[in-house]
């Protein structure tokens, strides 16, 4: 299974999130010239050292039908600093110029495929993602001015295909969590919990964050999309679709040699957590925003 991420020429999947005073804030691409949507965080060193250039884009293209929505998506267990209470903090600092949400379930880092903060995505009228990437070239470097970012608005305004529409996305990981979803009438709870946390383990994992939900009604079930237990979810998606209406039940996995098992295989399950749970590092043509870069080795396929 390998998971879908977001590029140049997809449609954008829906947003409504709210923002830090609880308002809930869409996506709306038809109403505007370009939608911008930054994955960001508090914490991460990347996410500050672009934070201000973006900022400067949302002030400056705001007159020209220009939205840019930014976003929180990191679990804040380990990372406090991503919660609703620190970024409200930031907004009445008045360090936020447009929409600051909170994706406090993953679901819209997910649907998006995100890897890193920030990550930047411009979308058309259409729905159609047309530039995917970092702002700019150099974190480390203010007169860089989120050109990549600014030079595809520009192009976007103008009619014109934006001209360098794909680099590579750059800075820290998205602080991901596991959900471990069970019911009581299936025995396998502990041993589920066990194979996930190994499983984490020997991928050098630790740092995910596992929440165990237990789920009681079938309106639960039916809410949390749960088709049986155990469950494996990362951003409300489930690590093994299944075609099976939600149910207090148990679940059944099948195993690559057919045979039926309640629990999946380990090889299977290290290789779907591997995919949800990558790394900008762990994409192909990864560029190292550390490293002196070139024009020749910044345009990459996210």
């Amino acid at each position: 299974m390998t998971a879908h991420r977001l590029t140049v020429g997809d449609p954008a999947p829906p947003i409504e999130l709210p923002a830090t005073d609880g308002t809930l804030v869409r996506l709306q691409p038809a109403g505007h010239a370009a939608s911008v949507v930054v994955f960001t965080a508090n914490g991460c060193p990347f996410a500050r050292a672009w934070h201000d250039r973006i900022q400067a884009v949302a002030r400056e293209y705001a007159d020209r039908d220009i939205a840019v929505l930014q976003v929180v998506s990191n679990d804040e267990t380990d990372h406090p600093e991503d919660s609703v209470a620190a970024m409200a903090a930031r907004v009445a600092a008045g360090e936020l110029a447009g929409p600051f949400l909170r994706d406090a379930d993953q679901s819209a880092a997910r649907a998006y495929g995100t890897t890193a903060t920030p990550e930047v995505f411009v979308i058309d009228r259409d729905n159609v993602v047309r530039y995917h990437g970092a702002p700019d070239g150099d974190h480390d470097d203010p007169a860089h001015d989120a050109r990549w970012l600014r030079d595809a608005l520009d192009d976007m305004l103008a009619g014109r295909e934006v001209a360098r529409p794909l680099t590579s996305p750059a800075g820290c990981s998205i602080k991901w969590r596991v959900e471990l979803l069970w019911w009581q009438g299936c025995p396998t709870h502990g041993q589920a919990a066990d194979l996930l946390q190994d499983t984490l383990t020997e991928l050098g994992r630790d740092e995910v964050r596992v929440l165990e939900r237990e789920v009681r009604t079938r309106d639960e079930a039916q809410r949390l999309g749960f088709p049986g237990s155990p469950t494996f979810q990362v951003g409300r998606v489930d690590l093994f679709p299944a075609a099976t209406p939600p149910a207090l039940a148990c679940r059944v996995y099948t195993r690559p040699d057919g045979r039926s098992s309640p629990l999946p295989d380990h090889d299977d399950l290290a290789a779907r957590l591997r995919e949800a749970l990558a790394r900008p590092w762990d994409l192909p043509h990864w560029v190292d925003p550390r490293k002196p870069r070139t024009d020749s080795t910044e345009t990459r396929t996210a």
